[in-house]
């Protein structure tokens, strides 16, 4: 087994940024794995993520795989929401789930809410039940593998009843696809389908609100997260249906989570 140091010295000459905490990750999550097999992964750019199998969300642990986008510090926001706002016994319809670490991790400390997981990977859906399996939260969620635009009535019949619509769509531009592909960067592992949104990043937003947040009544709000600069377009779609809106800024305080309500 190669020592901390060892891989430390490994990813720092692969341009790894933050090497020496994942030098420590790598070294102590190794153990009977091929510790140099890690290494090249990682020196390749693959996520440490994937690497490793699961990363830690709201203080929970996640299974992941490439099927999954990665979750981020950013979207605990959206976590966090949903368990100090939630209606009391309401459901959570979790549109592009992946991991299911959003509505897993809300339900799992708000015993009385129930969530409907939607996701257009069969990979994702199959991930976001072992985690709620592994999170003991299972009873409570539902999951369905379903295209929120393409499928939309039929997700529509399958919730029933929404008290909360959250969301983290795919929400990057044609241009920032574009680059990820060219740098080969760590985004370039991570499915296509769960960040392109569309020319302008705006596809999945523009759906939701116009086709789910009106279906369910005055009294579900819908939460989501977007991307840098994408706060004041999301406002403007709401305030075209006569909602008005909540903005919350992340830890870096980009304009992070949108909610809207009637």
């Amino acid at each position: 087994m190669r020592s901390k140091t060892e891989i430390a010295d490994r990813l720092k000459g692969a341009g790894i940024e933050n090497y020496m905490f994942e030098a420590k990750i790598i070294a102590e999550y190794a153990g009977a794995r091929d510790t140099e097999d890690m290494i090249q992964r990682r020196c390749r750019r693959e996520p440490l993520q994937y690497i490793l199998g699961e990363w830690e969300f709201y203080g929970d642990v996640y299974k992941l795989t490439e099927d999954c986008f990665i979750p981020r510090p950013e979207t605990e926001f959206l976590t966090e929401y949903i368990i100090k706002n939630a209606p009391e016994n309401g459901t959570v319809l979790d549109l592009c789930s992946g991991s299911g670490c959003v509505s897993l991790s809300a339900i799992r400390r708000r015993k009385d809410l129930t969530a409907v997981l939607i996701d257009i990977s069969q990979g994702a859906v199959e991930i976001s039940r072992k985690n709620a399996e592994h999170s003991g939260v299972a009873d409570r969620a539902a999951f369905y593998r379903l295209d929120i635009i393409k499928e939309y009535e039929k997700i529509l019949d399958a919730a029933v009843r929404a008290d909360m619509i959250v969301s983290n769509p795919p929400y990057l531009t044609k241009a920032e696809v574009v680059r990820i592909k060219t740098e080969k960067t760590e985004l370039a592992y991570e499915p296509e389908a769960a960040f392109f949104g569309g020319c302008d990043g705006l596809d999945f937003y523009r759906f939701i609100i116009t086709n789910y947040s009106a279906a369910f009544g005055d009294n579900t709000a819908t939460v989501f997260e977007c991307g840098i600069n994408q706060s004041g377009a999301l406002v403007n779609m709401f305030e075209n249906i006569g909602y008005s809106c909540e903005i919350i800024r992340d830890y870096a305080k980009i304009e992070r989570v949108v909610i809207g309500r009637n």
